[in-house]
């Protein structure tokens, strides 16, 4: 009997296949980095051949991007949705100051790991700097209604993961820190 073939099930076959490469070379990237992952490499993991991979990401840069854009929606990237109910600035810095170092604090692993990659290779300091331009747009939504511009440049600068990290080193907690780091910047 001649086997059934549908568009929909072939399409379905499809995205699995482009999402089990995805999914191993997210995998390979948080092990190595991604200038240390191949496409072969991926494609073992994937249980694919290379064919198979390049005829999904022509290029290793496009599947790192897809890889970069699930990573962001896996790490859930602070939003506007943060400012939900508050209606002060107070609130909004409190808000922003605590969705943040969370933030930080679940991905310092990739951060670390990542490292120079994220400024030398050309996808990933894309997504850097996307990164970035959208906090900077939080940071002002945070600070809507001030006119204050030594308070914004303290809030980007104290609402960093550099801060973190140093108030981590001197015996804090992220909560602890969220809560010194809002708290100076609310007074």
């Amino acid at each position: 009997m001649p086997r059934q073939y549908t568009m929909r099930r072939r399409s379905e076959s499809v995205a699995q296949t482009r999402d089990r490469v995805v999914e191993a070379a997210a995998r390979l990237f948080s092990e190595r980095g991604a200038r240390a992952t191949t496409m072969t490499e991926v494609a073992r993991l994937a249980d694919v051949s290379p064919a198979t991979v390049t005829n999904h990401f022509a290029t290793p840069d496009l599947l790192l991007e897809a890889v970069v854009d699930r990573l962001v929606a896996d790490l859930r990237v602070p939003n506007e949705e943060i400012f939900n109910g508050t209606r002060s600035v107070a609130a909004r810095i409190r808000a922003l100051t605590a969705a943040m170092f969370a933030f930080f604090e679940r991905t310092e692993p990739w951060f670390t790991l990542l490292g120079t990659e994220l400024t030398e290779v050309a996808v990933l300091a894309r997504a850097q700097a996307a990164f970035w331009q959208a906090i900077r747009a939080l940071h002002a939504q945070a600070l809507s209604g001030m006119d204050d511009p030594l308070l914004a440049k303290a809030a980007a600068g104290l609402i960093h993961p550099a801060t973190l990290s140093a108030l981590k080193a001197a015996g804090m907690t992220v909560g602890q820190a969220t809560a010194v780091v809002a708290e100076s910047l609310v007074h």
